[in-house]
């Protein structure tokens, strides 16, 4: 295939998988919207932020303009953080031109609990799109290390052809039709991988941790099946893979933020950090959906109090423990 394929966003996962592109011969075009970060991976051909002393090959082509991205490519894959989905849907809609578009943010918008993919129908009606989700820490994948996904679209060929693309002997895909599982599952486990974080700057050990990481999968599998995915995909790559993923490696951001809780405080570790940290709004989304649906998600409303009300994880943990006693 001789696709030309522009991604959207140019953190840590538009990166790699832009070098992963790469490597499979397609020309790549890699878009930044800021300015100031343009010029530096202009300056430097790499994110120092996200992969210092990792070069971004001449033949990827960085541009700061959406619409030289659309013009040029006949692919899109959309990696911008969840905040800035939006906003970038609204700027694609005026130039997009039909191609098929793959969607690799996750997170859920804050103010309306919609998920990625709502948000792009909501300004592009089009079913010319898929979701990608799993295990995919970006330095992991940028050090060529093997790793498997899940590409969902309820138009089959849709994701057949994102599988084609981009699947080769160190980035496996499958494909399923359950785009609310996937994308919930992508998001939802930011918020116990922050939980996740915690309880390794406690030091609480691993039965503290398979502990809780069993029923954050548990809490997963309710929201996620009320709104409409399948319990069969948070148990596969999207939902329990993608969360042990994060819950465990060190180059997590959602696990790191919630060890930088205890170690130094969670306003400390958010001035420090130049990473985007997508479980704070998921959480806020989650627990509203929570809320509204009348529906209890223990875990969920702790990691809530932690971040938002500054309540002691400690006696958080404490209470979780404490509860009224249930059947499993």
């Amino acid at each position: 295939m001789g696709e030309k394929i522009g991604i959207i966003g140019s953190g840590g996962w538009g990166i790699a998988l832009g070098l992963l592109l790469n490597e499979l011969k397609y020309k790549v075009y890699l878009w930044e919207p800021l300015k100031e970060n343009y010029k530096i991976l202009i300056e430097k051909r790499e994110n120092i932020d996200y992969f210092k002393g990792v070069k971004i090959p001449e033949s990827i082509e960085i541009t700061n303009s959406l619409t030289n991205i659309v013009g040029n490519a006949n692919v899109l894959i959309i990696v911008v953080r969840s905040s800035f989905f939006k906003y970038t849907i609204k700027k694609l809609k005026k130039i997009y031109k039909n191609q098929p578009i793959l969607i690799g943010t996750k997170g859920l918008d804050f103010k309306t609990g919609k998920r990625m993919s709502e948000i792009l129908q909501e300004f592009i009606k089009t079913d010319n799109f898929a979701v990608i989700s799993g295990p995919t820490i970006a330095k992991e994948i940028v050090k060529g290390y093997p790793t498997a996904v899940v590409v969902s679209s309820s138009n089959e060929n849709i994701a057949e052809y994102f599988q084609k693309l981009i699947s080769c002997e160190r980035f496996r895909v499958y494909t399923n039709n359950d785009i609310i599982g996937v994308e919930i599952g992508g998001s939802f486990k930011n918020i116990i991988a922050i939980g996740a974080g915690i309880i390794d700057g406690l030091k609480l050990g691993i039965n503290t941790k398979s502990s809780y990481l069993s029923r954050g999968v548990n809490e997963m599998i309710k929201i996620g099946t009320f709104l409409g995915g399948k319990e069969k995909t948070f148990r596969g790559l999207s939902g329990l893979g993608d969360l042990i993923t994060t819950s465990f490696s060190k180059h997590s951001r959602n696990r790191s933020f919630g060890e930088g809780i205890i170690k130094i405080g969670k306003e400390k570790y958010l001035k420090k950090t130049k990473m985007v940290i997508e479980g704070i709004p998921t959480t806020k989304a989650f627990y509203k959906l929570s809320k509204k649906y009348k529906i209890e998600l223990p875990i969920t409303e702790a990691i809530y109090r932690i971040i938002y009300k500054d309540t002691d994880p400690k006696i958080e943990i404490k209470n979780l423990m404490i509860r009224e006693l249930k059947k499993e």
